[in-house]
């Protein structure tokens, strides 16, 4: 039998299969199905149940100059009684709806600096639909005891590493902002710290210049404004260079000449590609101290790099050793 013949018989006992079936009896169960699901949904939405709802809480206005305590709730645990439809808005509308707490308001209306009781029930239900019934929360307290802080404003310390990708480099040194940061705690514990480190951490694969955001090393008992810094990373694509620089001899006395071979240096450095072009042997200066040589009996001398821009990478200058002569004027 061809292919063909084999589908057109599939198709002939298909069609005879869903011709003997009943449609308007399935179509009429289906109707009561249909109909026995919205009614017991109806009586879902009126019956009356327990639910749990956890609501987070969020501080706001709380003064830079205390320190708390106790750890103050995250989130509160409230068990409540609604009918069905009710919970089901709770779960879909008010699932990240928070309690707001005023901090500089309950510290100021509140002599024992805890809220409980009626007050905290009362901020509670702000967060409840009017035909909520509340059984039960936790906690059932929030203390607001808190001490008073000394401050003093620190300069801030990126505490972390860097790790470039091959071919690039810093253009320059890393900062931050802001470059210095209020420190609050008590006077004993203020007066060992001298700057604000910021958490060690190791950025890593970088190729451009980047500003990371990083926070402040945490220390018990103190408090940082800001709690972050902006650590801003100059970086560039390097490119090698060379420069014939001139050799200056220092603290050379005014009755003698010296006579330098080689009296010029070459240095190789790296350098970024944006700033390549505006570096030449101006930027560098390569010394001998005559203190140095003046009691030595050879007629070589090292010669150093004393100056050159931060933000190139220098190699030993070649060569890194010349001869001299000094002669009396």
């Amino acid at each position: 039998m061809s292919d063909t013949a084999e589908k057109e018989t599939l198709t002939q006992r298909f069609r005879i299969f869903f011709n003997t079936i009943s449609w308007k009896k399935i179509l009429t169960f289906m109707f009561f199905v249909l109909l026995s699901c919205i009614f017991w949904m109806m009586q879902v939405y009126r019956q009356k149940y327990e639910a749990t709802l956890i609501i987070p809480v969020k501080y706001i206005n709380v003064p830079d100059s205390i320190v708390f305590e106790n750890e103050l709730p995250k989130t509160i645990e409230v068990r409540i009684k609604d009918d069905g439809s009710t919970l089901f808005k709770y779960y879909l509308i008010r699932r990240t709806d928070s309690l707001v707490v005023d901090v500089r308001d309950a510290i100021k209306n509140t002599q024992e600096h805890v809220l409980q009781g009626n007050n905290f029930e009362q901020l509670i239900r702000t967060k409840l639909y009017a035909t909520s019934e509340l059984i039960s929360y936790t906690p059932t307290r929030m203390s607001y005891s808190y001490a008073l802080l000394h401050s003093k404003k620190l300069p801030v310390i990126f505490n972390g590493n860097v790790s470039l990708d091959a071919g690039y480099m810093l253009d320059g040194d890393l900062y931050t902002h802001p470059d210095s940061a209020m420190v609050y705690g008590s006077f004993a514990s203020l007066d060992t710290i001298y700057f604000a480190y910021t958490e060690s951490d190791t950025i890593r694969h970088l190729k451009s210049a980047s500003k990371i955001k990083i926070r402040m090393q945490p220390i018990p008992g103190i408090k940082y404004i800001p709690n972050e810094v902006e650590v801003n990373i100059p970086v560039d694509e390097f490119i090698k260079k060379e420069v014939e620089v001139p050799i200056t001899c220092i603290n050379l006395p005014k009755n003698l000449t010296i006579k330098l071979f080689p009296s010029s240096v070459k240095i190789e450095f790296f350098v970024g590609k944006k700033r390549s072009d505006k570096i030449d042997s101006n930027n560098f200066e390569v010394t001998i101290d005559y203190n140095d040589i003046k009691d030595i009996k050879d007629i070589t001398i090292p010669v150093r790099i004393t100056d050159s821009p931060n933000y190139i990478r220098a190699m030993a200058p070649i060569p890194s050793e010349v001869e001299f002569v000094l002669e009396q004027q």
